[in-house]
């Protein structure tokens, strides 16, 4: 399959999930406990001192919009139009005017070299088709000094304790909300899969690993906070479906 099958078939998706994407546990905020729980781990990596940060794989505007909440200026790119749209409407609402979202590419931003502070992003990298290409890329637009924010999980690491957590989760949402919780819809199809490298366990535990053959010095931290506040807002049946970590990988441009 070749790039631009790929990217339009990651569009495609995206496009579609736009629509009660912030609606779905672990995506968007469901608790002021959330929400305070990442306003603290932002100031933490990020720190108080107002940025210029681009954020990749942006979507609805999560991670754009409370960086704007703390004093950065920030412009979220995407592919996903529709995606967009919706982050656009928050800003709005929101009367934010330190942020910004424009349709564009990860793993060719087409932002000039040494532009921001931070490089961030949220649950991106899994869903990219070239992940290193991508890392560099992000680099190139780092001021020196600057740093590269992954903020991913572990739910690519294809462990077995996992795999029966979802599971049972996935029966307990069948018979409580009447649906078929073990369809596919919303999901990739299994020849675009294929195409995702960070999909499989061996890649997906090897980010940090990645993000230093880029050339960045990294630090990997916990986000236990987050995932606990996340959690405590979850229902038993999606704490089930959701038994996953965060980390993240900070990458410092020398």
């Amino acid at each position: 399959m070749n790039d631009k099958t790929i990217k339009k078939n990651i569009t495609r998706l995206w496009n579609q999930a736009y629509i009660n994407y912030d609606d779905c546990y672990a995506h968007g905020l469901k608790s002021e406990g959330e929400k305070k729980e990442w306003l603290r781990f932002l100031r933490k990596v990020i720190g108080k001192q107002p940025c210029s940060i681009l954020d990749v794989g942006a979507g609805t505007g999560f991670v754009s919009l409370l960086l704007a909440e703390l004093g950065h200026t920030c412009k979220g790119i995407d592919l996903s139009e529709n995606m967009l749209s919706k982050a656009k409407e928050k800003a709005e609402k929101a009367g934010f005017h330190n942020v910004t979202f424009a349709i564009g590419d990860a793993e060719d931003t087409k932002e000039p070299a040494k532009q921001y502070d931070v490089v961030i992003n949220r649950h991106l990298v899994w869903t990219l088709p070239h992940p290193e290409k991508a890392i560099k890329e992000w680099k190139r637009v780092l001021k020196p000094g600057g740093r590269l924010v992954i903020m991913e999980g572990n739910w690519h690491y294809n462990r077995l304790s996992d795999r029966i957590q979802v599971f049972l989760g996935k029966c307990l949402i069948t018979l409580v909300e009447h649906r078929n919780a073990f369809s596919n819809d919303g999901d990739y199809d299994k020849d675009t899969k294929e195409e995702l490298p960070m999909m499989k366990s061996r890649n997906a535990r090897r980010l940090g690993q990645m993000v230093q053959n880029a050339g960045l010095k990294v630090t990997v931290i916990p986000m236990t906070e987050v995932d606990r506040a996340e959690k405590q807002a979850m229902p038993l049946r999606y704490r089930l479906l959701n038994p996953h970590k965060r980390i993240t990988v900070i990458g410092v441009k020398e």
